[in-house]
């Protein structure tokens, strides 16, 4: 069996993975070890090969690893990648078809270092061989989030380098149109709709945030304005919590997510930058994350894998590495945590201005991420992409800003009371949530509440009125704070120690906000 080394997204709707997750394997299953070996021999002049590691899965493709071992000549080594069609809402050949083009115009434009293609197919068959892609094996190893923790002062500055040139290079391929890359005898061109993995996965549970796409579409499927593409990922983002079966788990949160969804739909319009509706539009790799980056032991990068969800995106949406400090992007939605990754950031951006100047002789790049770093800019442009992650962003980061923490419960009650629709939908979403965890607990899946449920909750509230207790825990609910994101603030201490510490930290902001008589009293 091959081993895993997915990524950490999944899917939101346990049911739809569930079934998406016994379709991949039943795939897997279908692909027999001597036809992969034949597949390869076929394209190295028919040479036998042998398996050299065990194959492994990630979230979307199955890679096996072979060698030729050739009388007189060195040993090769190959990665036969074949994607894994349960998992791509529009199947391998599509997204192949994309990373290739991607991959070839990074070679041909670029010296970013990337595995070197030898053969790939392209067919809309059933087969589990008729898409693939072979590719050289580069020996190193992936970078991990640990390995982060414990770098060398020389060995971050030649990951930063690295990864600067990187950034450096694609922030230079400019296109005059959002989407995905193909590749045809004119050349490379924008022709396809954007893909994320965030709109995979939607588009897996049901939720058609593709015809959306359309609509923001022109005749040629090509989108030309920046303003556009957020306003059709805010409609998305929308769309995911009306229509996902898992968005609404309880009578509050609905409510909750419903008006952060709207305060962070006013923060990105005020965001964007309207004078950038034209571009310059820029090639992205879409998941540029520490495990599809092979490194050297000094920390060099020596290749870039996996281009499946490279796109052309406005240049707002260019961001940085978001996980030079921290991997969980919701936690940086905290103000404090995301000002101690802008420390990391910076000496980043430092290394990335001087080579900058090296090689182009002007700060492109260095200013506008300068400017973007800017009161969370390259969250919003995360969240955007990533839905929800823009309820946290609100929850967490909004909430302070905009109203300090403040009559969050008020402000909730007012917007739902604006608009009686409002509750009408949370209403529907309680009920389609309820039926949803029925049906997860009769197929025996685990994880059938949504995340949110780890939100530190009130205590159920007796007849007679909310205790002080309920005041509280409701009260440190409004910072955001999760069970898991107490150590946060307090690292060091042990469990009991971190819940005290924020129960009576919580307890004397209530104080201060009720009043010390009052609070004192109240029963």
């Amino acid at each position: 069996m091959p081993t895993s080394s997915q990524g950490p997204r999944q899917l939101k709707d346990r049911v739809v993975q569930s079934r998406i997750h016994h379709e991949r394997d039943r795939f897997i299953a279908s692909i027999h070890e001597s036809d992969v070996c034949r597949l390869a021999s076929s394209y190295h002049d028919g040479d036998s090969c042998t398996f050299f590691k065990p194959p492994t899965r990630g979230s979307y493709n199955i890679c096996y690893f072979v060698q030729f071992c050739s009388a007189g000549t060195d040993v090769e080594r190959w990665v036969v990648r074949v994607p894994l069609a349960p998992c791509l809402a529009l199947g391998g050949r599509n997204k192949l078809e994309s990373e290739i083009a991607s991959m070839k115009l990074v070679a041909e434009k670029t010296t970013i270092p990337i595995p070197k293609i030898h053969a790939y197919a392209l067919n809309s068959s059933s087969e589990p061989l008729s898409s693939f892609i072979i590719l050289e094996y580069v020996e190193g190893q992936k970078l991990s989030y640990t390995q982060l923790k414990t770098l060398t002062d020389e060995q971050k500055t030649r990951l930063y380098t690295s990864l600067a040139d990187i950034h450096l290079q694609l922030r230079r391929l400019e296109f005059p149109s959002i989407g995905r890359l193909t590749c045809g005898p004119d050349g490379f061109k924008v022709s396809r709709q954007a893909t994320t993995i965030d709109i995979n996965m939607q588009e897996l549970e049901g939720l058609q945030p593709s015809k959306i796409q359309a609509f923001y579409s022109d005749s040629n499927s090509l989108l030309t304005s920046a303003n556009d593409y957020v306003t059709m990922l805010l409609e998305i983002a929308y769309n995911a919590f009306v229509e996902g079966r898992s968005s609404v788990v309880e009578d509050r949160q609905g409510e909750d997510a419903l008006y952060h969804l709207h305060i962070f739909r006013q923060y990105a319009e005020g965001w964007i930058n309207r004078q950038l509706d034209q571009g310059p539009f820029v090639l992205v790799h879409g998941d540029l994350e520490p495990f599809n980056l092979i490194v050297d032991d000094d920390m060099n990068v020596i290749s870039l894998l996996d281009w499946e969800w490279s796109r052309v995106v406005p240049r707002q949406f260019f961001k940085p590495p978001l996980w030079l400090k921290n991997p969980d992007t919701t936690k940086l939605a905290y103000n404090f945590v995301y000002q101690d990754y802008l420390q990391r950031f910076d000496q980043f951006l430092a290394i990335l201005r001087i080579r900058e100047r090296e090689k182009y002789g002007n700060e492109l790049l260095s200013d506008e991420w300068a400017e973007a770093k800017v009161d969370s800019g390259f969250l919003v442009a995360n969240a955007l992409e990533n839905w929800t992650d823009m309820d946290w962003f609100a929850f967490r980061y909004i909430n302070w800003k905009c109203y300090r923490g403040l009559s969050l419960d008020e402000r909730v009650k007012s917007f739902m009371d604006d608009d009686p629709a409002r509750g009408v939908l949370v209403a529907r979403k309680l009920r389609q949530g309820v039926a949803y965890n029925v049906e997860v607990g009769e197929l025996g899946i685990a994880g059938s509440l949504s995340d949110h449920n780890d939100i530190v909750e009130a205590v159920p509230s007796c007849k007679d009125g909310p205790t002080l207790g309920d005041s509280i825990m409701r009260h440190i609910s409004h910072w955001g704070i999760r069970k898991g994101d107490i150590s946060l603030f307090i690292p060091s201490l042990p469990t009991f120690a971190l819940w005290s510490a924020a129960i009576i930290i919580a307890g004397t902001s209530y104080a201060l906000k009720m009043g010390i008589p009052r609070f004192l009293c109240r029963r």
